[in-house]
């Protein structure tokens, strides 16, 4: 057997292709096609050696063993080096060499065990479930639509208040904007712990890079380095103290008042509205009137073709049915696209997710259709 029969059998017993067999060989790609030629002895001895050592080395190791070495024959291929592949099984080179050619002086019983180790755990890797990751933003009727208005009161300046139930993707939009508009963008996030007026300071002091105890010097330094042509964004503005909201809305009048424009959005759940009743109402009234709002973005605005662009493992493969079971979650008020991502990611990590899996995995995380049957029999119909 030639040169080339010996390498088209070598490629074949690996499932790879004849042009990297070279890798496996130890030599360059040019260099193996000298060999092929017979143009270069050098090369030419070289391969036939490596083949006459591991012809050698299949005769006294056992299958198994001999199954090892391929196995990191393969990684070499994958990883294009010979070192690459010894580093990455915990092995020196010139063991592993050695060991592949059958004249390893050291204890095989132990290098052979290092590569069971390591092929036996990469195998386990392999076979696990993909993990699911979620789309990090998807275009969908209700993100373009926070898009834009975040875009206009950016442009305009003044406040926009935006508000949606839960879990249709507010946060996510404004990750995307950031993303796109770093230079000019402060975002924030209430919460229960950081929701008064010096709360939002130090965030947004944070955000600056201002580092000061000295409320008075903190405040003269982020008015400082807010600039003509920012925009704040307060993510879960809900959780804001009236003080804080009215707080936040004189910085775009600063700025208004300086001939300046500077945006302000307060995103969050409609229950932020209620800071402006109760108390002193007519105060409020006269700070609401002041933001730009438009009606709450709600769950039943989610389109199919949007819970199309959630869910790309399903769409490529046309799972109708199931993406038809997650837009029922989806739009519904009390559970929302959160909690059909959050049931469909349950289902993906048990590597089943098709009708049947999704309504089980529904069914353990407690979620309550009125009328699921009817649901399962108009899901049935319509793919029929």
């Amino acid at each position: 057997m030639d040169l080339r029969q010996k390498i088209a059998a070598l490629a074949e017993e690996l499932g790879h292709a004849e042009n990297k067999m070279h890798y496996v060989i130890g030599i360059t790609e040019s260099n193996c096609k000298k060999a092929l030629e017979g143009s270069d002895q050098q090369w030419i001895d070289w391969t036939e050696a490596f083949f006459n050592d591991r012809e050698y080395a299949m005769s006294i190791y056992t299958e198994s063993e001999f199954d090892l070495i391929r196995s990191f024959e393969k990684l070499v291929i994958e990883l294009k080096s010979q070192k690459k592949a010894a580093i990455r099984v915990g092995l020196n080179q010139s063991v592993i060499s050695s060991l592949r050619r059958g004249k390893y002086a050291g204890s095989k019983s132990e290098a052979f065990e290092k590569l069971q180790s390591y092929f036996a755990a990469k195998t386990e890797k392999e076979n696990m479930p993909d993990v699911f990751v979620p789309v990090e933003y998807a275009p969908t009727t209700i993100s373009q639509l926070i898009y834009e208005r975040l875009r206009n009161v950016h442009v305009l300046g003044g406040c926009a208040v935006i508000t949606g139930d839960a879990g249709i993707g507010k946060t996510k939009t404004i990750q995307k904007y950031f993303k796109d508009n770093r230079t000019n963008t402060i975002v924030i996030t209430a919460s229960v712990f950081n929701h008064n007026v010096n709360d939002v300071l130090y965030l947004l002091a944070s955000e600056l890079g201002i580092h000061d105890t000295n409320s008075r010097r903190i405040k003269n330094a982020v008015f400082s380095k807010l600039h003509d042509g920012m925009i704040i964004i307060v993510d879960e503005a809900q959780e804001l103290t009236y003080s804080a909201a009215n707080a936040l809305r004189s910085i775009p009048d600063y700025f208004e008042a300086k001939g300046e424009t500077l945006g302000l959005a307060f995103v969050g759940n409609p229950c932020f509205y209620k800071k402006f009743n109760g108390r002193y109402t007519s105060d409020r009234v006269q700070v609401s009137s002041r933001f730009v709002s438009e009606p709450t973005y709600t769950a039943e605005q989610i389109q199919f073709e949007d819970t199309k662009l959630l869910y790309p493992q399903l769409t490529s493969k046309n799972m109708i049915a199931e993406l038809m079971f997650l837009h029922s979650i989806a739009t519904t008020p009390t559970l929302g696209q959160r909690k059909a991502l959050h049931i469909f990611k349950n289902a993906y990590l048990r590597g089943k997710y098709d009708l049947d899996a999704l309504v089980k995995r529904a069914k353990e995380a407690r979620v309550k259709f009125d009328n699921l049957n009817e649901i399962l029999k108009k899901i049935k119909e319509n793919v029929r």
